[in-house]
């Protein structure tokens, strides 16, 4: 189940890692390396940390959060920007259908030139992904997007593509999570959290 994650206050901290597995094997004699990426198997992981919370009463939804998160089992969207990535109000859509890997043809850009840059993020069905190289529509609002990780699940075609405040579907890594406090009702709140998408 997805739940709302507390806006109130921000946190202060987000640590993001991404883990993308691979086998490496050696050959024996001449020690050179051969690496296989396993291509669908990439997660991000979030360490989140909150700012210290002063007064029961302020850390209230917090504490909710991390009950109703029912250890590793709910998740929840975390903003992957810190602002804003592109002004204007965008219908950005994927334009056709069986599209998959690390490339993406897209609609709804508006007018034509630079929109996103290497090192941005989409979020295409819940799944969060970095923009490899610069995106830039044509006269006719359309654009390919390069991304890593691979595009795990193949979206339909005109999918929704969040492009100005995209997230990651995150659920808790470990089925304990709470929070401290401290003399003065000074309480700390951080969690760990992985791709759940």
């Amino acid at each position: 189940m997805l739940i709302n994650i507390p806006s109130d206050p921000v946190a202060s901290d987000i640590e993001w890692t991404i883990d993308q597995p691979g086998q490496v094997n050696r050959g024996e004699f001449t020690g050179k390396r051969r690496v296989t990426i396993l291509a669908a198997a990439p997660r991000w992981f979030a360490k989140v940390t909150l700012p210290p919370i002063t007064g029961e009463s302020r850390v209230l939804e917090w504490r909710a959060f991390v009950v109703d998160c029912d250890g590793v089992a709910n998740s929840f969207r975390i903003i992957a920007c810190e602002k804003d990535q592109i002004a204007g109000s965008l219908d950005v859509r994927v334009k056709g259908a069986n599209q998959g890997g690390h490339s993406l043809i897209t609609s709804g850009w508006g007018a034509a030139g630079p929109k996103l840059k290497r090192g941005q993020f989409i979020t295409l069905g819940d799944q969060l992904l970095m923009v490899n190289a610069p995106v830039v529509a044509d006269a006719d609002g359309n654009a390919t997007i390069s991304v890593k990780p691979y595009i795990r699940v193949v979206p339909a075609d005109k999918a929704t593509i969040e492009v100005k405040r995209p997230y990651a579907v995150m659920a808790m890594s470990d089925p304990k999570n709470g929070w401290k406090v401290g003399i003065g009702q000074k309480y700390g709140v951080s969690f760990d959290c992985e791709e759940a998408f």
